[in-house]
């Protein structure tokens, strides 16, 4: 099917070719709509032509040199077009000498006659031309397509990169705090100890699972979470509120794997609080928005934020959906709102 439209199109543009000499040679109306034997094998010659020159530029254009060259930057751009228009001159030039002393003496369409000669290799190169502008124009939309998807591909891949980063930066930060903690409890709580390790060890366990999936289902994360502000409970006792209300019929979307996790760490890192002056944390959903929405109460400029967990949260949502979180700040609230997402593009 693609060989029959690709010779359709030649043998179209061949017949333009041949109306175009047919009409520009014909003395009268009634001669340029005329169309005798002689003229049929005529047509066929010029189809003959066309679609050997189309050919050889096809496999000029496929040359090593010639399919290596970026037609984005013009040098490369005016190189090939020299070396097509160098290629296609010799084959006009024998085209039409074959017409002029030839084909054309026998079919006594005329004689030869140097100006008609010198007529038909100037009409011969500017429709050698128009047929490299086209082969030369289709490429270079192929280049340019091309170059969208290697960068799409490369943007992806970077953005991959960054979240196992992120997620390799979280590991033996929230190890630490959390064997600190335990570390306190064994000696004065065991039993809590206990608690807090079956607590630890779930989180790890499920950071082990998670390591090569950037999404995952909301109610598989809201598990986790709840691990996490057990032991964060443990270690700001009676310092955090968090209230969590989360419709059902958004637990089995998608939201970034450990995406709660992290905001609430930020949560954590950047508010002071105490059991006098807790600090109060919203979880909830509305119009396909998951919100998490906190009291603020900055610890000042000596924390400092990079924000690598809000960005690698937004390039997983660039990987998978056209929707991306939104940031609210204003004097009372820091509020993040994450898009639940029904389905994704990268499974």
């Amino acid at each position: 099917m693609q060989i029959a439209r690709k010779y359709s199109k030649r043998l179209l543009v061949a017949g333009l070719i041949y109306l175009f000499f047919h009409v520009t040679r014909a003395e009268t109306v009634s001669e340029a709509f005329t169309f005798g034997f002689a003229d049929r094998i005529y047509f066929v010659y010029i189809i003959v032509v066309v679609i050997s020159v189309w050919e050889i530029l096809d496999r000029v254009l496929n040359h090593k040199k010639i399919a290596d060259l970026d037609l984005n930057r013009s040098k490369h751009l005016v190189r090939a077009v020299v070396t097509l228009s160098l290629v296609i001159l010799p084959l006009v030039v024998f085209a039409s000498w074959i017409s002029e002393y030839w084909i054309k003496p026998q079919l006594e369409i005329c004689t030869f006659q140097g100006d008609s000669f010198m007529k038909d290799i100037l009409q011969g190169q500017v429709l050698g031309w128009l047929i490299i502008s086209e082969r030369l124009f289709k490429r270079y939309h192929e280049q340019s397509r091309q170059l969208e998807r290697d960068k799409a591909l490369m943007q992806k891949e970077l953005l991959m990169s960054q979240y196992v980063n992120l997620k390799n930066q979280i590991k033996p930060h929230f190890l630490f705090n959390s064997f600190s903690v335990l570390q306190s409890l064994i000696e004065t709580d065991p039993e809590m100890a206990g608690k807090f390790l079956s607590r630890l060890s779930k989180m790890y366990r499920h950071i082990l699972d998670s390591r090569e999936d950037s999404m995952s289902h909301l109610d598989k994360e809201l598990e986790i979470l709840d691990a996490y502000l057990y032991l964060l409970s443990v270690r700001h006792e009676g310092s955090l509120q968090i209230e969590i209300n989360v419709d059902e019929k958004y637990l089995e979307a998608f939201v970034p794997t450990m995406s709660l996790q992290m905001l609430m760490e930020n949560v954590v890192k950047h508010n002071k609080f105490s059991k006098t002056n807790p600090l109060i944390i919203k979880i909830y959903t509305e119009d396909d928005y998951l919100i998490i929405k906190n009291q603020l109460n900055k610890k000042g400029s000596e924390i400092i934020s990079t924000k690598v967990g809000l960005e690698n949260i937004k390039s997983q949502y660039q990987l998978q959906s056209d929707k991306s979180i939104m940031i609210v700040e204003d004097e009372a609230f820091f509020t993040v709102k994450m898009p639940v997402l029904n389905r994704l593009r990268l499974a």
